[in-house]
C-alpha cells in the first residue's frame, strides 16, 4: 500500500502486507530520498520477502511522481514472484503554493456541559528479547478486549492477537522470522480474571529464538488491568 502525504517533499509511506492485515515492512520515499531498499528476508509462514526488494520515487514531469519496484522478489506458496517495474501509484507532485482552504468554526456553548475527566488507561510495553517485545493495550470495554502487538525491534508488528473475557487464549500459529529473530509456532497468550476488579495477561508458553540464543516466554506478564 501506498499513501501520499501530499507534502512538498512528496514524502510517499508504503506499507508491505501479509494477508492485507500485517505489516511487515514501512519504509518511506521522496524527493530527497528516492530509493529505498530492504536490507534482510522477512519471512512469515510460507512468505518471504526478499532481501533486495527496492522501491523508486522518480519524477512524471512537473505535475505528477510515481513510485515503482524496480526490483525484488517475493517468495509465496511455492511461487516465486519478481516485482521489477511494478508501479505502486502515480500521485499528484505537492506545491506550497497551493491555496488553502478555510474554515471556520461554529461558535459553542458550553454552559451547559458537564465539567468530565478522562482518564486513559496505558499500554504496557514488555520485553521478550534482544529483538523483540510486546506491547499490551486494554481498550477498556465491558468485555475487556486487549490488544497485543508483538514487535521486532520495538516498531514492526509481526502478530497482533486479540484476548478478551470472550476469547480467553490465542496461539501462533506458525514460525514468523524476521532477519535472525523468529517466533516460534505455539507461542500462547492468556487472559484471566484477577479477583473482581482486575484482569492479567499472561504469555503461558512459547519460545523465541533470537541472534543465537533461545529465549522461553513461559510465565511473562504483559499487564494487569482494571476490569472495563
Amino acid at each position: 500500500m501506498a499513501t501520499p502525504s501530499g507534502d512538498t517533499n512528496n514524502t510517499t509511506q508504503l506499507t508491505f502486507e501479509y494477508q492485507g492485515r500485517i505489516p511487515v515492512w514501512t519504509p518511506a520515499v521522496s524527493q530527497a530520498q528516492q530509493t529505498v531498499t530492504l536490507g534482510e528476508d522477512i519471512t512469515i509462514g510460507s512468505t518471504t520477502w526478499k532481501k533486495g526488494i527496492t522501491v523508486q520515487y522518480s519524477a512524471l514531469g512537473a505535475s505528477q511522481y510515481t513510485v515503482t519496484i524496480t526490483s525484488g522478489e517475493i517468495v509465496d506458496d511455492r511461487g516465486l514472484y519478481t516485482l521489477s517495474g511494478l508501479t505502486l501509484g502515480i500521485f499528484p507532485i505537492g506545491s506550497s503554493s497551493e491555496k488553502q482552504a478555510s474554515f471556520e468554526a461554529p461558535a459553542i456553548d458550553t454552559s451547559g456541559l458537564e465539567v468530565a475527566t478522562f482518564k486513559a488507561i496505558s499500554s504496557v510495553n514488555t520485553p521478550t528479547s534482544p529483538n523483540s517485545n510486546v506491547v499490551t493495550t486494554p481498550s477498556g470495554d465491558t468485555n475487556n478486549t486487549t490488544f497485543l502487538s508483538f514487535q521486532y525491534q520495538g516498531r514492526i508488528p509481526v502478530w497482533t492477537p486479540v484476548v478478551s473475557q470472550a476469547q480467553p487464549s490465542v496461539t501462533l500459529g506458525n514460525d514468523i522470522a524476521i532477519g535472525t529473530t523468529v517466533w516460534m509456532k505455539g507461542i500462547t497468550v492468556q487472559y484471566a480474571a484477577l479477583g473482581s476488579t482486575q484482569y492479567t495477561v499472561t504469555i503461558t508458553q512459547g519460545e523465541i529464538a533470537d541472534n543465537g540464543g533461545l529465549y522461553r516466554l513461559s510465565g511473562t506478564l504483559l499487564g494487569i488491568f482494571p476490569i472495563g
